[in-house]
């Protein structure tokens, strides 16, 4: 089995970890719910998609981080948009706010994972 990058390694945890809050807050959300298989497919797939990432790594190296970190910076920047046009032109959604902050911060983490990924398959390139 190939060796990891130490700081692979570090990506393919915050995958897993990301992955699984992800997947974990759609079941909680949408769990029991005639709603859950339209509703929650997109995040459960950006979740599936970063645990490929990060167990494919050992072998196709951070290229399919990429993908997935740039997936979950698309799909959060849709739900960050469609947030902020409620809390802005109604209806104004009560936790509105929190998902606005957190929203920017799974934003922010998605961007910096796809440049820690490019950086990683540009350093295997040279």
């Amino acid at each position: 089995m190939p060796s990891i990058n130490p700081r692979m390694k570090v990506l393919n945890i915050l995958a897993c970890v990301v992955a699984v809050i992800i997947a974990a807050g759609e079941m909680a959300r949408f769990w029991g719910s005639a709603r859950f298989i339209p509703m929650a497919l997109d995040e459960l797939a950006v979740a599936a998609l970063l645990g490929w990432a990060a167990w494919r790594s050992r072998y196709d190296g951070a290229i399919w981080h990429v993908a997935a970190w740039g997936a979950l910076a698309g799909l959060t920047l849709v739900l960050l948009v469609e947030t902020a046009d409620h809390q802005l032109h109604g209806p104004v959604k009560a936790a509105g706010p929190i998902y606005l902050t957190v929203l920017g911060a799974m934003l922010i983490l998605a961007i910096l994972g796809v440049c820690r990924a490019v950086h990683l398959c540009r350093a295997t390139l040279r």
